[in-house]
């Protein structure tokens, strides 16, 4: 679950009333009061210098830096603050609050023009233009989400075969994606399976995810019972409990699986990654790394799970996707069938809660680095093919040159559809978090005007 955001903001300023101090105590406690989600912590404090003993408190806005200007004259101040912090952690966004009155932007984009030439680019937000601040406190909360002590993300077993473009090459060595630390091994199927075996049948975490799902699929209730044809949905149970284990086991906030190598046992991973998303570990599958990052990325903005899809066909200004695995906590008239494919295990047909609203679609580039993402509409499909994945949506973008615009940017198969406008917040988080870590190309002793106790 997302926490409070608690934000440490130095205020810089060359001379200040007593009115004034009031002024930017009441700027900052007037967006305290709009949005529940942030808080200023310590009380704020004023800086009309900076000296080599306030470093490692200015370094409490971690993990990014953070600073508001409250008057003109607060060029050299920014910039020298920057330069410090940006030096030891050039992978945090330098981040400029300025607010309507004493000259505060005046000094905001001064400073930010001269981080930018000096190749620590600043970014500059304005305190009185809520919609903004709303987008900036949503994406420091999911980075602070994203990147809390402890937590990783697993992959459980290699990428399938077919996702030519989502392979383990896309992350190499690194043990850190977009601000999500990676497991650096991977877990393996073998011991996913293993657990698998030594989970009684009708265990009572088994019974209590088979009681989830029949409170689903109100035709379900016969299915209670572990004789017959009902033995699917407790092996399948059975295999949700096995993955939960595996979070566990592992510390896991988010996964991926190969789920394609359970259909000889006659499971499939659908319930198992729908049942996580649901309860807020968000979960791919067929190994997907790039839609782990993206279902990461838009669980650490709304608190929600999303829906991993396959894009199926195109046409004027709609696009159809299709899949066995979304969460049914976005769903109503859902009914549990075997998997699209293989007609083994156990897949979900549902229709979206929320339909006819907007949503957004996006999917991450590993690659380049960038994010495909665009607000559309869901819509449900009323007559389901009996020749595609179980879930099937309609999302109907603003018009044809926006979904062709799409289609383009897009690099991969799987799609992500999240309920709610995110696509400012997701570009955002990119700009901020992960096209930043250039090198300063100065040294302490070459900064622009002199800090006292460095030269």
């Amino acid at each position: 679950m997302l926490s409070k955001l608690k934000l440490h903001i130095p205020v810089f300023a060359r001379m200040l009333s007593r009115d004034s101090e009031k002024m930017v105590s009441d700027v900052l406690c007037h967006l305290e009061s709009k949005f529940d989600s942030f808080s200023v912590v310590p009380e704020f404090k004023v800086y009309k210098d900076i000296n080599v003993q306030d470093f490692p408190e200015l370094q409490r806005s971690a993990p990014y830096h953070l600073c508001m200007l409250a008057t003109g004259g607060t060029e050299s101040l920014c910039v020298d603050y920057a330069y410090m912090l940006h030096k030891c952690s050039p992978e945090k966004p330098i981040i400029i609050l300025t607010h309507p009155n004493m000259n505060s932007l005046a000094a905001g984009l001064e400073a930010k023009a001269k981080l930018a030439y000096e190749q620590a680019p600043a970014h500059l937000f304005n305190t009185s233009d809520m919609p903004e601040m709303k987008s900036l406190f949503s994406v420091l909360r999911a980075r602070d989400y994203l990147a809390q002590e402890g937590e990783q993300l697993g992959i459980v077993g290699q990428p399938s075969d077919w996702l030519v473009a989502s392979d383990l090459e896309i992350i190499g060595s690194k043990s850190e994606v977009w601000g999500m630390r990676v497991r650096p091994d991977l877990i393996s199927m073998k011991e996913v399976l293993d657990t698998y075996v030594e989970i009684p049948k009708t265990s009572p975490e088994v019974q209590k995810v088979v009681r989830y799902f029949i409170s689903k699929d109100s035709k379900c209730a016969a299915l209670e019972t572990t004789d017959g044809r009902n033995r699917w949905l407790w092996d399948n149970a059975r295999f949700c409990v096995a993955l939960n284990k595996i979070v566990g086991r592992y510390n896991l906030f988010g996964l991926t699986l190969r789920c394609y190598d359970l259909i000889p046992r006659n499971i499939t991973g659908c319930l198992a990654v729908s049942y996580l998303n649901d309860h807020g570990i968000p979960s791919a599958c067929e190994g997907d790394i790039p839609a782990m990052i993206t279902m990461m990325l838009a669980f650490g903005l709304t608190n929600q799970p999303s829906f991993m899809a396959n894009s199926v066909h195109y046409s004027g200004k709609t696009l159809l996707l299709t899949h066995c695995t979304i969460p049914t906590k976005l769903t109503i008239n859902t009914t549990l069938r075997t998997h699209f494919e293989s007609g083994k295990g156990a897949a979900i047909q549902a229709d979206l809660l929320n339909a006819d609203k907007p949503w957004t679609l996006s999917r991450a580039n590993l690659w380049e680095n960038s994010i495909a993402c665009e607000e559309v509409t869901a819509r449900n499909v009323s007559a389901k093919s009996e020749r595609r994945c179980r879930t099937q949506v309609y999302v109907e973008f603003e018009s044809e040159q926006k979904l062709a615009g799409y289609m383009r940017e897009t690099s991969g198969n799987h799609q992500i559809l999240t309920e709610g406008a995110w696509t400012k917040e997701m570009l955002l988080y990119k700009e901020l978090f992960v096209h930043c870590g250039v090198s300063v190309a100065r040294t302490f002793n070459e900064l622009s005007c002199v800090c006292r106790g460095f030269g």
